[in-house]
């Protein structure tokens, strides 16, 4: 009986545990030259999961011990919100499938991208219950090895 009790409830909890939320995959396809003159970088997102999308931002690097950007560029630009949820692209998010592209400066508010390192930062947008997921792709501009 003790056995059967095991079984049952075993099953129970597997049949009623949230999956984890799957991270969205992200590549930055000019990461190792990006243009000085435009700054676009070009963005391409697969494994978005159907609950929630991302956000997607031009950061200094992530010092050692932290967990976050010291800064992030405040231009409308460098920003982008990622989502294939209806509700999120009637707002403004731009589907995975679109093509996809911020600008990314040279300097920006408390940023410099030349004498430092800078990253793509992306983190799951305000829909997400795990608000820890993070990935952090390094960049530069023009070839130029800045690190």
């Amino acid at each position: 009986m003790k056995k059967a009790v095991a079984v049952i409830s075993i099953i129970f909890l597997a049949l009623s545990a949230q999956p984890a939320q799957a991270a969205a995959k992200v590549k930055v396809l000019n990461a190792s030259k990006v243009s000085t003159k435009t700054g676009l970088v070009t963005i391409t997102v697969s494994g978005l999961p159907k609950e929630h999308g991302i956000y997607v931002s031009q950061c200094m690097g992530i010092e050692k011990g932290t967990t976050v950007p010291s800064a992030c560029n405040p231009a409308k630009a460098s920003k982008l919100w990622v989502s294939n949820v209806a509700a999120d692209l009637k707002m403004g998010a731009k589907p995975a499938t679109a093509k996809l592209t911020i600008k990314v400066d040279k300097y920006f508010k408390d940023g410099d991208c030349v004498h430092t390192k800078c990253i793509i930062y992306v983190t799951n947008d305000h829909n997400a219950t795990d608000k820890t997921a993070f990935q952090a792709i390094p960049f530069k501009f023009g070839g130029i090895n800045l690190f």
